[in-house]
């Protein structure tokens, strides 16, 4: 579920513009809610599953996405994110950086040869490690909490 919101480089991918619609409507928290609840029926219809804790966890997962996005760096605009979409068009970010932030295409137009290989770098993998470090405390906090 955090990595949901970068889904939005399918259909990139497939006009040959993988960056066209990235940072767009699924980074909203409306569609965190959505996606979130979509999973809910389908897990709960599935397995059965509680629906109450499988949706706030579905939820904070994909937000835990938009965090990193919004306290990292953005190199091409528009810069932000639309995280209160559709009650506001405005795109968010913060002004301190935390994350390092994945480096991928600097424009919408490059094409997926482009788009590839700006992704498969070193600083990716920095970044991701970067990410995992500052956010595993947490997920540490929040497993020790549960079991409370």
């Amino acid at each position: 579920m955090a990595n949901a919101p970068d889904l939005d480089f399918l259909p990139g991918i497939l006009i040959g513009a993988p960056a066209a619609y990235h940072q767009g409507l699924s980074h909203s928290f409306v569609l965190a809610m959505i996606a979130s609840a979509v999973v809910t029926a389908m897990l709960r219809a599935v397995f059965r599953m509680p629906a109450r804790p499988v949706f706030v966890l579905a939820f904070l997962s994909y937000s835990s996405h938009l965090i990193i996005d919004l306290f990292g760096p953005d190199r091409r605009p528009p810069f932000g994110i639309p995280l209160f979409w559709p009650v506001s068009h405005r795109t968010f970010l913060s002004p301190v950086s935390v994350f390092l932030g994945a480096r991928h295409a600097n424009m919408t137009s490059a094409s997926t040869s482009e788009w590839v290989r700006s992704v498969l770098t070193l600083y990716n993998v920095a970044a991701i490690g970067l990410e995992a470090v500052i956010m595993l405390p947490f997920l540490f906090l929040a497993t020790r909490a549960r079991e409370r």
